[in-house]
Formats: structure tokens, sequence, C-alpha cells
């Protein structure tokens, strides 16, 4: 029951990304090294990720504090990760469900990318 539950979640957050409504563009913002965490964690909530992860605790998804510390809080490799080139370093039961995330979200900006990992791996 509980992978059921788990894949209908995915589900719903993979439709979240390609489902019709309004949305401002901010085709023009320019990400820094300085601003990405602020910018990554406005990111992080605006695809979705929250649904299933959060800083501190595991939800779903293990706490973003666990995935930077898996990856020894560097950005580059789940920048690698998130863009669909590295396999995960978690559950192999537990990424299933995060898939159809993951091709949604390789898809965004190199900056939007970018921006979610610096906030992720800022988080120690």
């Amino acid at each position: 029951m509980k992978k059921i539950t788990l894949l209908v979640l995915a589900l719903v957050v993979s439709l979240a990304f390609v489902s019709p409504h309004k949305t401002q563009r901010q085709d023009s913002v320019v990400y820094s090294l300085n601003d990405g965490d602020q910018n990554g964690k406005d990111l992080v909530a605006k695809k979705a990720c929250t649904l299933c992860h959060h800083p501190d605790k595991k939800i779903v998804g293990p706490a973003f504090k666990n995935i930077s510390e898996k990856y020894n809080g560097d950005a580059t490799k789940i920048v690698q990760f998130l863009k669909g080139k590295s396999d995960p370093i978690v559950d192999p039961d537990e990424f299933q469900y995060m898939k159809p995330v993951i091709n949604q979200l390789k898809h965004s900006k190199k900056e939007e990318i970018e921006a979610i990992a610096r906030y992720i791996a800022s988080l120690k």
C-alpha cells in the first residue's frame, strides 16, 4: 500500500510540471553564486521538491541535509544527478518514485538546477 501511495504521489508531482497553468516567467533572472541558496530554496518549492523532501527530516524521500551529506556538500555532483547524468545515491526503491520528477527537472534551465544543487549542498 505504501508503494502505491508513493507512486501516486510521484505521478501527481510529475503532472505538476506539465499541467497548464499561468505562471510568471522569470527568464530574465540571473542567478549568482551569492544568491543561489535563496533562489534554490525558492525553486525547490516551485518545482514541488518539497512534497517529498524537507530540509531536516525524511518525508517520502531523504532530507536535503542527508542528501548534502551523501554528496559531501558537492553541488557539482548534485547537479549531475538532477540532470539525470549520474546514478542516485539513495535506495533504488525510493528513487523509482522520483524518476518522473527527475525526467521533468533535467529539462529545467541550467541556472535553476545549479541554484537547487547549491541550496541542497549548503545544508549541513
